[in-house]
């Protein structure tokens, strides 16, 4: 990586550090770094070691709602310990429910006053690549069962559709905690703040294939549009993905194409009868697609030839 030299003062020279090594490890204003000279090369280098990040809060009277989002910062942001102090054993409840969520974090210590997180370190220690891919499977998973128990008329396979979703919700929570709190392989500070939001949007994709199947369980017909509509999702899902890992003008212009026929398909669903049901399940069809097709337009800077 190249860094540009910066004059401060008459004869002090400055360049500055990467963000992802001071993130590593911990650097902080005022710390001290060794710096050796070997011809035209400067080494620098630090005894730090990243320290577990703790935090301790109050959440007494808090609405059990705040309780998943509130977990999920803390974790997003690494922290390690984690105590919380409440006056309610409804909020200790709802704790315990929402922790086997975030991988790597245990109840280690609870009562009817407090409860402390931690992390364990060695359940936390998976691959980003392979975390982020599973997330991708297990939504492609996702999206066959809904398409497959909708043909079918099978209600019960889509209520259990919401099992998948708290697995993509742990893989993506993962990698999110490891952007923030590791130094990844990217080439700047632009395309980690990118890889993060994308990686937001595949877990609210999540959300949003939970929501279709909720509303595909209350419908009382199989409506063909419906299952047309559906089939495309699958195919542009599968589209993203493709383009994700393999950025190519090919793929880039199939996913453009389908994204295409899910537009209209969605427009002229609309001049026929349909309920309440097979209306908001379409919004939802159409809501997943603009949330992946992100995955495309985010990253069409990166098109290669093969």
């Amino acid at each position: 990586m190249k860094r540009r030299v910066v004059k401060h003062g008459p004869s002090t020279y400055i360049i500055s550090l990467p963000t992802n090594w001071v993130k590593k490890y911990g650097i902080n204003k005022g710390d001290e770094l060794e710096v050796n000279e070997n011809s035209k090369t400067l080494l620098i280098s630090t005894d730090s070691i990243k320290t577990d990040l703790e935090i301790s809060k109050d959440i007494s009277n808090l609405s059990l709602e705040l309780m998943h989002p509130l977990l999920v910062i803390f974790y997003l942001k690494g922290y390690d310990k984690i105590f919380l102090k409440h006056n309610d054993l409804k909020l200790l409840e709802k704790i315990q429910k929402q922790v086997p969520q975030l991988i790597g974090y245990e109840i280690v210590e609870q009562d009817d006053k407090s409860c402390l997180i931690q992390s364990i370190s060695q359940k936390i220690d998976l691959e980003f690549d392979n975390s982020l891919r599973k997330a991708f499977l297990t939504l492609k998973s996702m999206l066959e069962m809904i398409y497959e128990a909708y043909s079918k008329g099978d209600k019960n396979a889509l209520k259990n559709i919401h099992l998948k979703d708290l697995e993509v919700n742990r893989l993506c929570f993962l990698c999110l905690r490891k952007i923030n709190r590791e130094t990844l392989d990217l080439k700047n500070n632009e395309d980690e703040n990118i890889l993060y939001f994308l990686i937001t949007m595949l877990e609210r994709y999540g959300d949003g294939l939970k929501d279709l199947a909720s509303y595909l369980t209350k419908t009382k017909r199989k409506n063909k549009d419906i299952l047309n509509l559906l089939r495309l999702l699958l195919d542009h899902y599968e589209a993203c993905y493709s383009y994700f890992y393999e950025a190519t003008k090919d793929k880039a212009n199939k996913e453009l194409g389908i994204y295409g026929e899910i537009k209209n398909a969605f427009d002229s669903i609309f001049t026929k009868d349909l309920r309440k049901e097979e209306i908001l399940a379409a919004y939802f069809v159409k809501d997943c697609v603009y949330k992946i097709a992100n995955f495309t337009r985010m990253r069409i800077d990166l098109l290669k030839e093969k």
